[in-house]
Order: C-alpha cells, then sequence, then structure tokens
C-alpha cells in the first residue's frame, strides 16, 4: 500500500511552497532595479532569470529523475503558460524601470481579485458578498497608494505595465491549475521556462543585445533577481497543485509585505503613511478572499 500523504499536511507543504515563491518574487523586482541603475535593463534582466531558472528546473528534473516528455496537449498549453509567463516578467520588470517598486509591487497584487473573479465565472469558486466587498476595498486600497501622493507623479505607461503584468499572473495561476490537474509539475514548468526563455533571447536580440551592468553592485542584483525568480517560479508550480488558484492567490498576499520590505532595504525606498495605510487596507481586502461567511461552508 503506499503512503498517501494527509489533507494538513499537504496543505502545510503547499504553503511552504508559496513561501519560497513569495519571497523570491518579491525580492526579485528590488534586486533587478540595481541592475537597471548599473546599466541593464529589464530584457536583459528578464533573459537571465528565464536561464537561471531553465538551468534550476532541469537539473532538478535530472536529480529526481523525472521525464521532460508530455502529452501533445498538455505540452501545448505548457508553451502557452511559458509565454504568459514571459509577458508577466515584462511587465512586471518593465514597471520597475519606470516606477518605485513598492508601487508596481502593490499594482500587481491586484491579481488575486482577478483570479477570484475569473474562478466565479468559471464555477470553480463562488464569489460571494463579502469577496465582492474584499476586492472593491483592494482596488481602493491600491488606488490610495498609487493616486494620492503629494509631491509626486507616477508615470502612467509603469502604472499601467504592472497591471498587464497582473493579468498575466492571473491568467497564468489559472491556466497552470488546469493543466496541472493531470500533468506533472516539473514537467510543465520546463517546457514553461524553456518557452520563455527563447521568447526572451528573441526579445533581446531584437533589441541589438544584452545590456549587462557596469557595476559589481549591478551584477550581484541582475544574478540574484535571476535566483531568487528561479526559486519562485518553480515552486509555484507546486504550490498551485497542493492548494488550488484561488487559495494560492489569496494566501499569497504576504509578497507585497516583502517586495515593499525589500525595496525599503535594499533600495532605500520610503513609504508615506498614505501609503502604509493603502498597504493594510489592500492586506486586510485581499485576506477577506479567504475567509468563510460561514462555518459550514468551504472557502
Amino acid at each position: 500500500m503506499g503512503f498517501v500523504e494527509p489533507p494538513e499536511a499537504r496543505r502545510w507543504r503547499g504553503i511552504l511552497y508559496l513561501l519560497v515563491s513569495c519571497t523570491g518574487f518579491g525580492i526579485a523586482p528590488s534586486l533587478a532595479r540595481l541592475a537597471y541603475d548599473a546599466g541593464s535593463e529589464p530584457a536583459t534582466a528578464i533573459l537571465m532569470r528565464f536561464t537561471v531558472a531553465t538551468m534550476v528546473v532541469t537539473l532538478t528534473m535530472r536529480r529526481l529523475g523525472r521525464p521532460l516528455r508530455l502529452a501533445a496537449g498538455d505540452r501545448r498549453q505548457a508553451i502557452g503558460i511559458g509565454l504568459l509567463a514571459a509577458l508577466l516578467s515584462w511587465g512586471y520588470l518593465s514597471a520597475v524601470a519606470l516606477v518605485p517598486v513598492s508601487v508596481a509591487a502593490l499594482v500587481f497584487f491586484s491579481f488575486p481579485g482577478m483570479v477570484a473573479v475569473a474562478a466565479h465565472l468559471a464555477g470553480v469558486e463562488r464569489l460571494t458578498r463579502l469577496r465582492s466587498a474584499a476586492l472593491a476595498a483592494a482596488f481602493a486600497g491600491i488606488a490610495l497608494v498609487v493616486g494620492f501622493e503629494l509631491g509626486r507623479t507616477l508615470d502612467p505607461a509603469g502604472l499601467g505595465l504592472a497591471f498587464l503584468a497582473a493579468v498575466a499572473c492571473a491568467a497564468s495561476i489559472l491556466w497552470t491549475s488546469r493543466v496541472l490537474r493531470r500533468a506533472e509539475p516539473l514537467a510543465v514548468n520546463a517546457h514553461a521556462v524553456l518557452t520563455a526563455t527563447a521568447a526572451s533571447i528573441l526579445v533581446v536580440a531584437i533589441g541589438g543585445g544584452p545590456a549587462w551592468p557596469g557595476t559589481v553592485v549591478g551584477w550581484i542584483g541582475l544574478g540574484g533577481a535571476s535566483v531568487v525568480y528561479a526559486a519562485g517560479f518553480t515552486s509555484l508550480f507546486f504550490a498551485v497543485r497542493l492548494l488550488g488558484p484561488v487559495r494560492v492567490a489569496a494566501l499569497g498576499n504576504v509578497e507585497p509585505v516583502i517586495a515593499v520590505s525589500a525595496a525599503v532595504a535594499i533600495l532605500g525606498e520610503t513609504v508615506t503613511p498614505l501609503q502604509a495605510a493603502g498597504v493594510l487596507v489592500v492586506l486586510a481586502a485581499l485576506a477577506a478572499l479567504q475567509w468563510r461567511e460561514s462555518p459550514g461552508r468551504a472557502p
């Protein structure tokens, strides 16, 4: 008789993977900004992050003896997930080059609300009145953070790119969840990162080649961003499979805290009282998305 993992252990294992993912995704933008300040640019950072992610995934698969092979339908969907991942990275890292990391992170983190709405429309999970109110509050908190700070004008293109990344992230989580119902996470991950790497190579080639940092600090930022992103991207696949898309999106509300904290610690960004209030509103609203309306109803 094979070992059957208890549901509680499975849930905690999923949460651990999710924490690794949130930490990687939260720290990466601030490290990438160090590379930009030293002469690099988003396309190069994206190429590096997916190259490192490909190395991590393929070495892990080799060590575990997992096959790369996927059914034709699953392979096509993994390729689509990889293209979404490339779009997500391009949007987010380009936004970081135009607006403060803390602002880009909070706009990007509108994606849990998108996941909740899409899951409701698809019949995966009902969007209750409580959760609808939480969604409205989350967007109000984001508006508070990005729209009412005196003395600074935010680049609309940067905000738009961060929002585009949020849409791509929501779509990727929902799509990945569906594919992983039947496919091996590492194999799907490998095809996705290989696709994203190929897309990144094409974008860099069209742009005239990579722009490498000109300082040691810049290289530390570029390399560090690539490593932590690879860890986060790989862990996300396991978290989605163990927890499901809506729970991953909702429990991931720790990511903006990590992102803003990293921006303060690494880049010296400041958070005004108004922005801090917005952060609290966003986090409280996103946490409410996973509450039950009654003790007997599953989230």
